[in-house]
Parts: structure tokens; sequence; C-alpha cells
């Protein structure tokens, strides 16, 4: 019929029939979406139209169904001649829910294993989950790791900026791409627009702030109650989800170790890309070295490792360096303990940097302290180099 030849090329599906199984969907309603699809494939409109309603009695607010349902309908009185068509409501909007019918589709047609071992990152046992977000497929993922393997146990479709990703600075609408830190919950009474709640995300973090990266506000978010989800890209650079998976991710965004990983990458290719994970082995010796050169009380060597434009607590190099050798040289005795070690590799396809954060024992003749650190690195001129360190 005119209408699923229509759907399933918009979709970019042609060659393919809505395949339908027992893989693994974390969210039941969009499940049941993929399932009247590949009823009206086969041509059984009623039982499609039974899978929606079923949609619309769970969630009444979901407007894609409703689109669907509308067209059903029409197909049964004299046919469809595109996707939407049976709908009032205005082109752009219809193209918002063909752009969210064919995420939805895609991400159901990508075959994609659940256990991941990568070496492209390392975490310690005090972070049990990592958050990662597709902003090419829309799509946010839940991993949790158990004996240093990523475990995929939730996934389900998000909402990016208008403009994509990559934010560079205020106002671009754009979701920016990187490594970053959930805060706490927001508290303070927010409209209808945010849904259920928001956390932010400390953007611009360390390494965007020495891009010169600007902008605020950048949040995970629900929807209105009137709207189950929305457009791709239909945010002013915050990452949208249902509130009923807002809900069900809560205690996961509330922890503070939970990382958050935005990129462009679908995440079998950020964490099995053979070229960063022989770089990841590279990376780890430079690491090991710095600290043991510290240690050792080896200034020229410690100091090799940072770059001359690196900043330290926002110090800049030469303040700092020259403070770090008067303490070198008045300090004897020095052991140096890391724990807590969590490294991520950034993810641009182009570029070589990682996120370092651990927990740090010093004990010298002259001080005794703990204390947290994060460190940017960065591959310059096929060396690995510091390019921002902060102590707190």
């Amino acid at each position: 019929m005119k209408f699923l030849k229509n759907l399933l090329l918009t979709t970019f599906l042609c060659s393919y029939s809505v395949a339908y199984g027992n893989n693994y969907q974390a969210d039941n309603i969009e499940n049941l979406l993929i399932k009247s699809l590949y009823e009206i494939s086969e041509g059984d409109l009623s039982d499609a139209l039974i899978t929606i309603d079923e949609i619309i009695k769970q969630k009444p607010n979901f407007k894609l169904a409703h689109l669907i349902r509308g067209d059903i309908y029409q197909a049964y009185a004299h046919g469809i001649s595109d996707f939407g068509s049976s709908s009032i409501i205005s082109k752009e909007k219809i193209d918002d829910l063909k752009d969210e019918a064919k995420k939805r589709i895609e991400s159901h047609l990508h075959n994609a294993t659940d256990i991941i071992k990568s070496p492209r990152v390392t975490l310690p046992q005090s972070i049990n989950n990592l958050i990662y977000v597709d902003t090419n497929k829309s799509r946010l993922y839940l991993f949790e790791i158990k004996n240093h393997t990523l475990v995929k146990i939730f996934d389900e479709y998000a909402s990016i900026g208008k403009n994509g990703s990559g934010k560079n600075f205020e106002g671009d609408k754009k979701t920016p791409l990187g490594v970053y830190t959930l805060g706490k919950k927001i508290t303070q009474p927010l409209s209808d627009f945010y849904g259920d709640g928001a956390f932010p995300i400390d953007y611009p973090n360390v390494y965007d702030k020495l891009l010169n990266k600007t902008g605020h506000g950048i949040w995970i978010h629900g929807t209105p109650k009137d709207t189950y989800s929305r457009a791709p890209k239909s945010s002013d650079g915050c990452i949208v989800i249902s509130n009923e998976n807002l809900n069900i991710l809560e205690s996961i965004l509330k922890d503070k170790n939970t990382k958050v990983i935005v990129s462009k990458l679908s995440y079998d290719q950020y964490f099995t890309a053979e070229n960063k994970i022989d770089n990841h082995n590279t990376f780890m010796s430079y690491f090991e070295s710095w600290i043991n050169n510290w240690a050792l009380q080896n200034y020229s060597a410690y100091i090799a490792f940072y770059d001359t434009n690196a900043k330290y607590n926002s110090t800049t190099f030469d303040i700092w360096s020259s403070k770090k050798k008067m303490v070198f040289e008045n300090t004897n005795d020095v052991q140096i303990a890391i724990d807590n070690l969590t490294i991520i590799d950034y993810p641009e396809e182009e570029d070589y940097v990682k996120y370092v954060e651990f927990t740090q024992t010093y004990n010298s003749d002259l001080l005794k302290q703990i204390s947290q650190k994060k460190q940017i690195w960065r591959k310059l001129n096929n060396e690995w180099k510091i390019i921002s360190e902060s102590t707190h």
C-alpha cells in the first residue's frame, strides 16, 4: 500500500521488511510502535489499529501514534498518498513526526552488541553506570558496569538541539559533545515545559572552556504533560526524554558518580574503534610515567608532561610551574597513591583527548593530603600532554 511504501522510503528502509522480534526494547511504547509498523507492512490494518489504540490508551499524548492511527483509518477509506496526509497539522509538524518515526525505526534495526569490554574507558568500582547519548540516532543508552564490562540495560529515544550537536557558543541551539558530570536535580519550580524534572550537565566543562566554548543551562529533562515525546531536533541544546523514562532513570541521574558521554558516534563505533584502543594502551604508559617521575621528584621529566599552555586551577603554566619547581626542591620522601581512576576518551573522531579523574593521596615530609584531581590530556605531536589540571 502507498502508506507503507512512503513510510519505508522516508526511513530509508525500502530494501528491508520492518523486522519485529524479541530484541530488547526498554521502552514498551516504542516496542508497540514497531509492532504496529510490522503489522502495517503485512497488511494487517485491523491488528495495527488494535496495537496503536493500545499505545494511545497508555500514552494519550503520543502524537506520532495519533498520526499513524489517522492514516490507518484513511487507508480503510481510500488509501494514502503520503505519510501524515490524513492530518490537518502543518507540514513542519508532520516532518517532525516523520523524523521521529525514522529515528525510532533506525534504532530498532541497528544491530549492536549489548555487552562491551572496551579499554577506551577505565572506570573505578565507585561508578556503577554510564550514560551514552548518540546525537545522530537521537538515542540515550544506559550501561551498567560489571567486572570492567559495560552491559547495556536501557535505551530510549531522546531529542537534542534544533541545530544538531557540537555546541560552540551561547544561543547556537546545539547539544554539546563531550564527557560530562551530572549536577543536582534542579529544585526550584520549573514550568511544565521541562516535564517531571531537570538534571544539569557541567557544560561548559574545563575542556570546553579551553576551546572558548560558551553557553549554559544544558540539562537532561522531561517533556510537557501534553507531549509524550518531542521531535528529534527540538530543544535549545538540552537532552529531552519522556517523563516516564526520566523517572525510571532518576536514581541514576542523581548519582554524582554517573558520567555522561555525548557523541555523534553510535556506541558500538565509539567503544570498539581499533585505532583508539591501541592509542589508549599508549596513553596508560604516559600516565604511569607521569606519576613515577613525580614520586621520584624528577622535575624536568615531570614538567615535560605538561603543555606550555596548560592551565592549573585556571593559573597559567609559567606561574604554576615556577611554584611547583620550588616545591620539588624543598620536598623529600614523596609517596603518591592513585585511587578511583576514571579515564574516558573524548568522543570526537578527529581528536585524541582523555578526560581523567582520580583520588590522590599525597604524603611527603612537608604535607599529607587527600584530594580529587581532574585532568585533560591531549595527544600533541604524537605525545600525550596535560593541557588542564585542577585539584579540589
